[in-house]
């Protein structure tokens, strides 16, 4: 059901992104009925949808009512998707002043500064150059700006690229007056951490603290272009910024204090800390699932209900999608929901090998991969058992070092930092070694064919001995 909603929603903002017609048609529906452009509407509708579905189907058998609930199903989500589309594409534009708020870090870049602000509601990327720069330039997510600016609406190829994100265009012609930081104190308090990592790296070279700041906080902005290349030419492109991985890090290495809680306290701690680490990392779509699913499954261990891990993906998914649809074009949520799915569906058929986890994930977003970026190196297998015990290692140790070393001394604060950059030198290393190791695209694909070949052979195995080793999956 969740793929069957995922992919309504895709294919109804994809039919409003490719068709005028239809994005004239849905704004004329939202005059017509002005409830119908609210995302709460649809939301409700959603919800609906499923709940009547998951009613209808608890029997497993199919029906005219699930036939018809199944229908509605599509109908609605792609409707949503639809709808927020049209919303998306037909922003306010012309000139505007005044307060505007940052959804993002400021970034520099070709000598400019950018980032993106919400104005009145929606998203627009905001650059600043000449001396309005150094005003821009230590801007953080949640701070306030006064500004005096144009908006100019993106056309429809850009548009397509930045719908995951939500932007919807650019400001031009901007003039800062004024920033401040953010009213919000959860904002403030992300912002200090990303502070105390600066802080802390001080003592490293700018490309150690730019990987690091990558594989703790999830900023990919200050690393160079070499070190982004051979990190994707290695297939470790995944680690250059936080992932589901570092959620499940992060709980694992809370589990025991958490213990120590009674049930409620537990649940609303491990919530609370979930979401504070989402927006310590910008609210990356590969966190917000992760965080999403954490959640699901603290929930239901709360109310005593062992929620399964494809259950939970499910649930996950469902709840994303139906509250924003437009997650969809995310390739960072869509690759993220594959290797889950890889590491939930095909790891236990592979057995307890080192390489069983990143061969499922691997598989699991091969398609994606190939598709959007034209290769899979099948040197990923390797490199990711390799490299991932290190930059799990950065992810565990480094806030808490980097976090003594931001108040120490210059000298203390170096051999704090030893461990973590003899962490990120390893995956550095490893990166750019395999960079050099690669091999032709023919050969990457010849190699996946065997490896998929095993898996099928695996999983033929498997399906006579008539026994998933997680049937209950």
């Amino acid at each position: 059901m969740a793929l069957v909603a995922a992919l309504s929603a895709r294919i109804g903002s994809e039919a409003a992104a490719r068709s005028h017609d239809v994005i004239a048609g849905v704004g004329w529906l939202r005059i017509v009925v002005p409830s119908a452009g609210g995302p709460i509407a649809w939301w409700l509708v959603c919800a609906l949808t499923v709940l009547e579905f998951v009613r209808s189907s608890q029997r497993r058998v199919v029906t005219p009512r699930v036939v018809g609930w199944t229908v509605a199903i599509v109908v609605s989500f792609a409707g949503h998707g639809a709808v927020q589309w049209e919303r998306l594409a037909t922003p306010r534009i012309g000139d505007f002043s005044g307060i505007v708020h940052a959804r993002s870090d400021a970034v520099v870049r070709n000598g400019a500064v950018t980032l993106v602000v919400e104005v009145v509601g929606e998203n627009f990327r905001l650059t600043a150059r000449g001396r309005d720069r150094a005003a821009v330039r230590r801007v953080r997510m949640g701070d306030v700006l006064l500004v005096d600016a144009e908006r100019v609406a993106h056309d429809d190829r850009t548009l397509r690229f930045s719908a995951g994100r939500h932007v919807q265009g650019d400001l031009r012609n901007v003039v800062v007056h004024a920033t401040a930081p953010s009213p919000a104190p959860w904002h403030r308090a992300a912002n200090r951490i990303h502070g105390l990592i600066d802080r802390g790296s001080r003592t490293m070279q700018s490309a150690d603290a730019a990987l690091v700041r990558g594989l703790v906080l999830g900023d990919e902005s200050r690393q160079p272009a070499r070190m982004t290349g051979a990190f994707r030419a290695a297939g470790l492109g995944h680690l250059l910024a936080v992932s589901g991985q570092n959620v499940a890090l992060l709980l694992a290495a809370l589990t025991p204090a958490l213990r120590r809680l009674s049930r409620w306290p537990r649940l609303v701690s491990a919530l609370g800390i979930v979401a504070m680490f989402a927006l310590i990392t910008r609210l990356e779509s590969s966190v917000v699932r992760a965080a999403v699913m954490a959640a699901v499954v603290q929930v239901g261990y709360a109310i005593g209900r062992d929620v399964l891990p494809l259950r939970a993906l499910a649930i996950t998914v469902l709840a994303i999608v139906a509250l924003d649809p437009l997650a969809t074009w995310s390739i960072g949520f869509v690759l993220s929901v594959a290797a889950t799915t890889g590491l939930v569906v095909i790891t236990p058929l592979l057995g307890r090998s080192v390489f069983a986890a990143t061969t499922a994930a691997q598989l699991g977003v091969a398609p994606f991969s190939t598709w959007w970026f034209g290769t899979m190196p099948i040197i990923a297998l390797l490199t990711n058992v390799l490299a991932v015990p290190g930059a799990s290692a950065v992810m565990m140790i480094g806030p808490l070092l980097l976090g003594i070393a931001a108040f120490a001394p210059d000298i203390v604060a170096g051999w704090c930092a030893v461990l973590v950059v003899a962490a990120v030198r390893w995956v550095w290393w490893v990166a750019e070694l395999s960079a050099r190791l690669a091999v032709p695209g023919w050969l990457d694909a010849v190699g996946w064919l065997v490896v998929l070949a095993v898996v099928v052979r695996r999983v033929g195995v498997v399906a006579r001995g008539r026994i998933h080793p997680h049937a209950r999956l």
